[in-house]
């Protein structure tokens, strides 16, 4: 059932805070509220009007889920960075100022006004379904999505501005609340962990949930809660830009440092997110691992969701067809004049009076990252771009084409696959291909992952050895960290890590999550984002010389062939034909001929200049901004209206 999915279209009439603006402290009287939480059927009215504020514009519809914030990092790039408009430069590059209009505007229409909007309705249900609502199986699982969005939310605001105001009650109850000033972000850190142990209490494991919710990734249960509860952790755990003291005003003094000072008080974090990843693990059991990395994302964009098949635990929905572009920014590059419409050779599910806009490319690096015989690394990076016309692209000589496309006429048209110089490399986990409708509008409708059970295995690991903080704490759960790397790396066609240490596990979060909009908060909370960011940059540089990629043995050409696939009735660059994207393959593979359809491809240089360093490919604006700008200012239109208590740190 999809109840919340479709009620995402209009904010319903129930939902306690209607209004546009959340500083508004009007809110119903108590005959109102009694009424709004006397049935099941209300109070899911009512978190509809939660889930509503995601697919607003500018909010996670348009925005949040489509590259404006987790890029670039040092294996991501985005399309932004070398845009015409100033504003989306600014967004990825980490140059951010406090006006925005891709991501604020004077209407409130921003995520910092939506999330306090969505939070206070959160406040609202959980203090109306406490009060007024029954104890019944249906009502008591709302109260938990609620207790898990409010979390949600919460930990959102963290992971975009750090220190945030905190409001534990409505503005019903708290009239004064609306002037909290900023708050440490360990004591939201706190108030969020809170919430998710009552969530995790209330809220059953999916196949148990209620009728609105049972067997869902669109709905949260218990292993979301407990997921989220890690993740929440391991950020607290971990390292942060801070202020060196919450000044009222702001300050331009900062440090990176970890947010707990206490070695004692991160083992007990890290236990408690060892313990959340135990549970799922015990639940869930191997199956929940999806054996096809490919089919993982495959069953995304085809809009299946449901929990006992899929990888997913939780996922943001959006309304098919009709809300939310989250495939249309994330998937490879469309445009209508490389297909043709009406014709046999059209790609499946894309209207040629559509086109993606695709922001998210895969860094050269991470191509190079990646393991021989790594399944993971064909379905991450797409290498080429699909067109329908004579392949003249490929190769001129007639005699090449045809051994190149074996049964196809030299002049025929043919649908297939153009191979791009490797900086436009673009995310291949989501394809308008893999769709079980058309793709005729950008508002695709596909759902927004936030947590699969790889990312839990993953973190079980590192709570395992204690993060960072290299204190181990207590495993009672008869489950070996290393082993659960390893699950993780055995779906990948890879062999066992050769040890469990935090190079393993940031290397197998890079191969595993690519793309899926974690590396930035996972590179802050382990506190080497500028260092990563900074090797990223002179790596990249290196790779746009032939005598730097000489030195990291690094292949000018690569070689390739063409296979046939029927799914899509279009010819596709063969993965696992493909030679020089590993360290090491130099010079030609021995079995490259042209008359047997191989196909050599120069992807450093196009028109003859370099398509790699740092002004062709940047990843950040200024190496001294890169730890003061990894937040965002809040917006100007959200704190001049509470001058004395929002205020902006960092130098902003």
């Amino acid at each position: 059932m999809k109840t919340i999915k479709y009620m995402m279209l209009a904010v319903p009439v129930l939902a306690l805070v209607a209004c546009s603006d959340f500083m508004s402290t009007n809110s119903p009287s108590a005959m109102d509220a009694s009424y709004a939480y006397s049935s099941p059927e209300r109070c899911e009215q009512t978190l509809a009007g939660v889930y509503d504020l995601f697919a607003q514009n500018n909010s996670y519809r348009n925005r949040m889920a489509c590259g404006f914030q987790g890029l670039n990092t040092d294996i991501e790039h985005s399309t932004y960075s070398t845009s015409n408009k100033e504003e989306q430069v600014m967004l990825v590059l980490y140059n951010m100022t406090d006006v925005n209009s891709n991501v604020s505007n004077n209407k409130k229409q921003d995520i910092w006004s939506y999330l306090n909007i969505g939070i206070e309705r959160c406040n609202n249900i959980i203090e109306g379904i406490t009060e007024y609502g029954g104890q019944d199986a249906v009502t008591q699982y709302f109260l938990g999505e609620a207790y898990f969005l409010r979390a949600f939310q919460y930990l959102e605001m963290v992971k975009y501005w750090g220190d945030v105001p905190l409001r534990k009650e409505s503005l019903a109850k708290n009239p004064d609340g609306i002037n909290n000033p900023k708050t440490d972000r360990n004591e939201v850190y706190e108030f969020i962990r809170e919430d998710l142990r009552k969530a995790a209490e209330i809220l059953p494991w999916s196949e148990s949930c209620p009728a609105p919710a049972a067997n869902s990734i669109e709905r949260p249960s218990k292993a979301a809660a407990l997921a989220l509860l890690a993740r929440a952790d391991l950020m607290y755990a971990g390292k942060a830009v801070r202020p060196e003291k919450i000044v009222p005003g702001g300050t331009s003094a900062y440090k990176v440092d970890y947010n707990l000072e206490l070695p004692a008080d991160r083992k007990a974090v890290y236990q408690e997110a060892l313990d959340a990843c135990a549970e799922i693990i015990n639940h869930d059991g191997d199956s929940k691992l999806i054996g096809n990395y490919e089919q993982v994302f495959k069953d995304l964009c085809n809009d299946k969701t449901s929990y006992k098949t899929m990888e997913y635990i939780w996922v943001m929905p959006f309304a098919m067809g009709n809300r939310g572009q989250f495939l249309n920014y994330n998937c490879v590059k469309l445009t209508d004049t490389k297909q043709k419409d009406g014709i046999s050779g059209k790609l499946p599910n894309f209207n040629a009076s559509c086109s993606t806009n695709a922001v998210q490319q895969v860094s050269p690096i991470m191509i190079f990252d990646f393991e021989k015989g790594d399944k993971r690394a064909g379905v991450t990076y797409a290498p080429g771009v699909w067109y329908y016309n004579n392949a003249e692209s490929v190769t001129t000589d007639e005699t090449k084409r045809e051994a190149i496309f074996p049964g196809v006429g030299a002049s025929e048209d043919r649908l297939y696959e153009k191979h791009n110089t490797i900086n436009k490399y673009y995310l291949g986990k989501y394809r308008v291909e893999w769709m079980d409708r058309e793709f005729t509008t950008t508002e695709d409708g596909v759902n927004f992952p936030i947590l699969r059970y790889a990312d839990v295995l993953l973190m079980f690991a590192e709570a395992s050895i204690g993060g960072i903080s290299a204190d181990k704490p207590e495993n009672k759960w008869g489950l070996d960290g290393k082993a659960m790397l390893d699950k993780v790396r055995a779906r990948a066609g890879l062999g066992a890590a050769a040890t469990l240490d935090m190079d393993a596990i940031m290397h197998e979060r890079a191969c595993e999550l690519c793309g899926e909009y974690v590396r930035k908060w996972d590179l802050m909370r382990w506190g080497n984002l500028k260092e990563k960011m900074i090797a990223a940059r002179d790596k990249l540089d290196q790779m746009s010389t032939p005598e730097g990629r000489a030195a990291l043995e690094i292949n000018d050409s690569i070689y390739f062939k063409y296979a046939f696939d029927s799914e899509v009735n279009g010819w596709v660059i063969d993965r696992e034909s493909i030679y020089g994207l590993h360290v090491g393959e130099l010079g030609a593979p021995a079995e490259y001929d042209e008359s047997a359809g191989w196909v050599k491809k120069e992807i450093y240089t196009s028109d003859s200049e370099a398509v790699l360093g740092s002004a062709k490919y940047p990843l950040f604006a200024d190496e001294e901004k890169l730890e003061s700008r990894q937040y965002w200012p809040i917006f100007s239109v959200n704190y001049l209206v509470s001058p004395t208590t929002l205020w902006n740190d960092y130098g902003y």
